[in-house]
């Protein structure tokens, strides 16, 4: 099921009027796309957030305007909290859309027990796929991940009928390692320590000769 936003016309504008757009609870918007005049909106903050913690990308419009939206761009505050702006790019059913999804694993790896670690590589794809099968988010299967093993983007389980990966390099999502082995800074420092010590002593010993 799409989310849903309802907007309103916005006919006031400029920094001072987004500003108590915002206090009233609501996001200052923009519709345009498909040849069509861009269309100043206002977008209820809830709804809004209830979309993004939904992972939605493409919405259905009610009110002011109708019809299926992508969320082309959203426009944050410095600290990346409160949203500001929002840009939307009407889509119809039989357009072919891009859009970032992102990607998820699923099950247990053996390798875990044969010594190694799941290294998450790649946690967002670009993907080419209609507006009504926009994915929250991907999955890939690591059941039969072993040790030293990887995964590529193509053995990604879930991806819609008629969509296509982006990037054609098939790149590595997720691989099993054996875990790094950090040393131990003390242990080298002490180990050097010594040497550079004489070395100095050497050297004042000759400059005093």
């Amino acid at each position: 099921m799409s989310e849903v936003l309802e907007v309103a016309p916005r006919e006031k504008f400029g920094t001072l009027n987004n500003r108590r757009l915002r206090l009233s609870g609501k996001l200052p918007a923009v519709l345009y796309g498909h040849g069509k005049e861009s269309v100043s909106l206002s977008i209820p903050a809830d709804q809004m957030e209830t979309t993004l913690r939904h992972g939605a990308q493409v919405v259905d419009l009610k009110g002011a305007a109708d019809g299926q939206a992508l969320l082309q761009a959203i426009q944050w505050d410095t600290f990346q909290r409160e949203i500001l702006h929002v840009d939307l790019l009407r889509v119809d059913a039989q357009d072919r859309i891009k859009v970032i999804v992102s990607i998820a694993l699923r099950g247990e790896a053996p390798g875990e027990h044969e010594g190694g670690v799941v290294d998450l590589l790649l946690r967002k794809i670009e993907i080419e796929t209609a507006p009504a099968n926009v994915p929250e988010t991907l999955h890939v299967s690591i059941k039969d991940l072993h040790l030293g093993g990887s995964l590529k983007a193509s053995d990604i389980e879930d991806l819609p009928e008629g969509a296509l990966i982006v990037d054609s390099t098939d790149p590595v999502v997720v691989q099993c390692v054996k875990p790094t082995v950090v040393q131990d800074e003390e242990a080298t420092e002490g180990t050097i320590e010594p040497e550079v010590i004489g070395r100095k002593d050497d050297e004042e010993g000759d400059a005093a000769k």
